[in-house]
């Protein structure tokens, strides 16, 4: 079994925090698909990784396409997570299984962007890609001019 668990931190413009939370993700058929071809069948790995910001509730049956309400303007962009040790810099193990650790991506808002309700784990910053894996906010968010809200994904295998 693979575990992916998601941190959030959300702070306002002078750093405080506004709400830290961790939450389980889902993963899409296209990312379960993709991880046992790579590993198992030698496909073709994706280079990069994309946490992306939502305003939509995804179902494990989509396909990025499928999805709608992408944050947009306000300083929001697709935040990539390399598919190297730079970006899951961390692997060790944890209580007896070996956990990999995302670095931490932070969304800035400039002006503001939202509301956004779901985070992503894409292959492409547009829909070309694959949906890997997707998980909840704890409520629906705005980000206000200078708030940020900081993304860090362990994932354990068991």
């Amino acid at each position: 079994m693979i575990k992916q668990l998601w941190n959030f931190k959300h702070c306002d413009k002078d750093g405080n925090v506004i709400d830290e939370w961790s939450q389980y993700n889902a993963l899409a058929d296209e990312g379960e698909e993709a991880m046992l071809d790579v590993f198992y069948r030698a496909a073709t790995a994706p280079t990069t990784f994309y946490c992306r910001l939502f305003n939509d509730t995804p179902a494990e049956t989509d396909a990025i396409s499928d999805l709608t309400g992408e944050a947009s303007g306000g300083g929001y962009a697709a935040e990539e997570i390399e598919r190297s040790a730079t970006g899951f810099p961390t692997l060790a193990l944890d209580s007896g299984d070996f956990q990999l650790t995302s670095k931490t991506v932070t969304f800035t808002a400039t002006t503001g962007f939202g509301p956004v309700t779901y985070a992503c784990l894409t292959t492409s910053t547009d829909s070309s890609g694959l949906l890997i894996a997707y998980v909840a906010l704890s409520t629906s968010r705005t980000l206000a001019a200078s708030e940020t809200l900081q993304v860090t994904i362990d994932i354990k295998q068991q």
